[in-house]
């Protein structure tokens, strides 16, 4: 009787170094178009390249991804935090450029209309916006919420509990 196939025990991404896994020798270029070059360890050029974070809300430090413009990876960083400067300040700043997600700090009006139109201060100044429905707005375990107005931007409230009595009232009203 012959001895049942062996499967080989697939070696781990990270046990020698990958140009595409390895953020050493990496570097970004940013073009004038707003987009950026890649070059990875190899000197490999990927041009129109995207930074993704894996889970930009819950490990905004965690895991991104260098994405092309066909959307296909080109490479992957376990950890932003950990890059090593000046790539991570490089990261960072692309990232922070790219990403809108602003903070609601206050709540200063909610009208009852259909959408309910949004009155609000954020870290980046007043808004005003209409949501659709109380099932747009989602409350966290964490004691944080995203609002999504009908346009489908994101607001966040990174705690519920920190926003001033008048605000909570809002929110709460809102969530009956």
């Amino acid at each position: 009787m012959e001895d049942p196939p062996t499967l080989e025990t697939p070696r781990h991404p990270m046990s020698t170094p990958d140009p595409h896994r390895d953020p050493a020798g990496w570097r970004l270029i940013p073009r004038p178009h707003g987009r950026l070059d890649f070059i990875d360890a190899t000197g490999r050029v990927h041009g129109d390249v995207d930074l993704v974070r894996a889970f930009p809300i819950t490990a905004p430090g965690g895991p991104m991804a260098v994405v092309g413009p066909d959307g296909h990876e080109r490479a992957w960083v376990e950890s932003v935090d950990r890059l090593a400067e000046p790539l991570r300040g490089e990261v960072l700043r692309e990232l922070s450029s790219r990403e809108f997600l602003p903070v609601i700090e206050r709540i200063e009006a909610i009208a009852d209309s259909d959408p309910a139109e949004w009155t609000v201060v954020t870290d980046r100044g007043p808004r005003r916006f209409p949501v659709a429905s109380a099932d747009d707005v989602e409350r966290l375990a964490d004691g944080s919420a995203f609002v999504l107005d009908v346009a489908g931007c994101r607001y966040r409230i990174q705690d519920i509990d920190a926003l001033d009595p008048h605000s909570r009232r809002l929110l709460d009203r809102t969530m009956e």
